[in-house]
C-alpha cells in the first residue's frame, strides 16, 4: 500500500506539471501564441481560435486517459512489483512522449497558418538587439548561492561524532543516506549558482520593466533554490538527530525525512505558478513589446539554426527549461548522449527488476562449501566461516530496517539491521517455513524455500560436510 501511495504521489505531480507546463499555453503573451509570433488580432481570429478549443479538447482527454491509466497500472504493486515498474515505465515515456508531442503538432499547424496567412515574420527570423541594461545586471539579484556551502557543512558535521562514524560504518544505507543528501543539496547549490547567472530575457522597449520581470523571477528562484537546500539539510539532520545510543534509527524518523525531502517539491511548483502570475501581472503594464521572431527555427518544436553558436539555448515551451540546438554537432551529440544513457538506464532498471521478482532463491551445498544465489545478490560461504547452523520456526521477533535489497509482501532479500539482532542477511520468501539460520561472524543469514521440506534438506546436507 505504501509504494501504490508513493508512486500515486509522484504520478499525480507528474501530470500536474506537465499540464502546468505543455498543457495550458493556450494563451496569447509577449506577443505569443504556443511559441508562435502573431498578431493579437489574428491570435483572436476565428480560425486560430477553433484550432485552440481543439487543442484544449485533445489535451483534457490525454491528462484524463493518463490519470485513469496510472491509477489502473497502481494496482500492479499488489501483485508482481517489477511487472509494475516496468509498466509504469512505458506509461511515464508515453505521458512524456505524448505531451511532448501534442504540444509540438499544435505548434507546427500554427506556424504552418501563420506562413500561410503571412502574418508578421512568416517570411524568415528577426533577432532582436538587447537591452544591454538588463543584460549587465544579470547577476545582481535574488539571494547568494553561498548558503548552500553552509548547509552542506551541517550534512558534514555530525560525521566528526563517534556515533554516526559508527552508524555510516555499520550500515551501507548509512552511506547512501549521507551521500544523497550531499549530492542532493551541491545540486541545489550548482543550480541556485546557474539560475542567478542566466542571461535576462529581453520583454519590452521599457528596461525598468525588463529588470523588474528579471529581477522577481531571479529573487524568486534564489529563495526556492535556498529553502529547498535549507530542507535537505533538516531531512538529514532529522535522522541523524534522532538515532538513540546504539546507532539505531527508527522508521519514524525516516517517515520524517520523506516528508521533509518532499517539501523542495512543493517549492517547486508554488514557485512556478507564482512566478507565472506574477510575470503576466508585470507584462500587462507592457506598452512598447519587443518581439524575436525566430519561430523559423522552432518551426518543428526544437530549436534548430545554423547561425547560432550557442549550444543550449531557452525552451519556447518551459521559460526555465533549456534545450540543445540540433543545427551545431555539439547538440546532437548531446541530445543522442541523453537519449542513450536514459534507454540503458531504463533497461537495466527494467533487467533488474524481473529478476528480483522472476529468479527464485536458491542454495547449492558443495564440499568445500555453500553458495546462496537470488534476484538481487548472492553469497558464498565456506564452512570456516560458518559459526552455526540451526532451523527456526519464525524469524526472531524484532525491529528490521532494510539497508539494501528489496522488501515486499512477497519476499525479503538483502541487508538488513535489527534492533536486537544487528546486521543480517535475508534470502526469504514471506509465510514460508521453517528458516535456516546460518550464522557466521558478520551475522545470522536467513534463508527458506516455497518447497516443502528442502530447507531441512539443507540443513542435513550442510551437517554433513560442517
Amino acid at each position: 500500500m505504501m509504494l501504490f501511495l508513493i508512486f500515486l504521489f509522484v504520478d499525480l505531480s507528474v501530470i500536474g506539471i506537465f499540464y502546468a507546463v505543455y498543457g495550458r499555453k493556450r494563451k496569447y503573451s509577449e506577443g505569443m501564441l504556443m511559441g508562435v509570433h502573431l498578431p493579437e488580432s489574428a491570435a483572436c481570429g476565428e480560425e486560430v481560435r477553433r484550432m485552440m478549443e481543439r487543442y484544449h479538447a485533445r489535451t483534457k482527454k490525454f491528462y484524463l486517459w493518463n490519470l485513469a491509466a496510472v491509477i489502473l497500472i497502481g494496482g500492479l504493486c499488489f501483485w508482481r512489483e517489477s511487472v509494475f515498474v516496468i509498466v509504469w515505465t512505458v506509461w511515464l515515456l508515453e505521458m512524456c512522449i505524448g505531451a511532448i508531442a501534442l504540444l509540438n503538432r499544435t505548434h507546427r499547424k500554427l506556424y504552418d497558418l501563420k506562413v500561410e496567412k503571412g502574418w508578421i515574420g512568416s517570411t524568415g527570423s528577426r533577432i532582436m538587439t538587447a537591452d544591454t541594461r538588463t543584460a549587465a545586471q544579470s547577476a545582481e539579484s535574488g539571494i547568494r548561492p553561498r548558503w548552500h556551502i553552509l548547509f552542506l557543512m551541517l550534512i558534514l558535521f555530525p560525521c566528526f561524532f563517534p556515533r554516526v562514524q559508527e552508524y555510516l560504518n555499520g550500515d551501507e544505507g548509512g552511506w547512501i543516506l549521507f551521500l544523497c543528501s550531499l549530492v542532493v543539496g551541491a545540486a541545489f547549490g550548482v543550480l541556485h549558482a546557474v539560475l542567478l547567472r542566466m542571461p535576462n530575457k529581453v520583454y519590452s522597449e521599457d528596461s525598468g520593466l525588463n529588470l523588474e520581470v528579471n529581477r522577481m523571477q531571479k529573487n524568486v528562484w534564489s529563495w526556492i533554490m535556498t529553502g529547498c537546500g535549507f530542507f535537505n539539510a533538516a531531512a538529514y539532520l532529522s535522522v541523524i538527530l534522532s538515532m538513540n545510543d546504539e546507532a539505531w534509527i527508527s522508521s519514524g524518523a525516516y517517515i520524517v525525512y520523506v516528508v521533509l525531502e518532499g517539501i523542495p517539491i512543493v517549492f517547486f511548483l508554488l514557485g512556478f505558478l507564482y512566478i507565472h502570475r506574477r510575470k503576466e501581472g508585470l507584462l500587462a503594464q507592457n506598452t512598447a513589446p519587443l518581439y524575436t521572431d525566430d519561430d523559423i527555427y522552432w518551426k518543428n518544436g526544437w530549436y534548430s539554426n545554423p547561425s547560432d553558436k550557442r549550444v543550449f539555448v531557452q525552451d519556447w515551451a518551459c521559460s526555465w527549461n533549456y534545450t540543445v540546438n540540433l543545427a551545431r554537432p555539439a547538440g546532437k551529440a548531446w541530445m543522442a548522449a541523453g537519449i542513450a544513457v536514459t534507454a540503458v538506464c531504463l533497461i537495466w532498471l527494467c533487467v533488474e527488476m524481473l529478476k528480483l521478482d522472476f529468479v527464485p532463491i536458491q542454495m547449492e551445498v558443495q564440499e568445500d562449501g555453500l553458495s546462496i544465489t537470488s534476484g538481487y545478490t548472492d553469497l558464498s560461504l565456506s564452512y570456516g566461516e560458518i559459526l552455526g547452523v540451526r532451523l527456526i520456526d519464525e524469524l526472531p521477533e524484532d525491529e528490521y530496517r532494510r539497508t539494501n535489497g528489496v522488501s515486499d509482501s512477497r519476499q525479503n532479500i538483502g541487508r538488513f539491521k535489527g534492533n536486537e539482532t544487528g546486521m543480517c542477511r535475508m534470502f526469504l520468501y514471506t509465510g514460508y517455513e521453517p528458516i535456516l539460520v546460518i550464522d557466521t561472524e558478520d551475522g545470522p543469514v536467513y534463508i527458506n524455500s516455497e518447497t516443502d521440506g528442502e530447507a531441512e534438506k539443507w540443513y542435513e546436507e550442510i551437517h554433513s560436510f560442517y
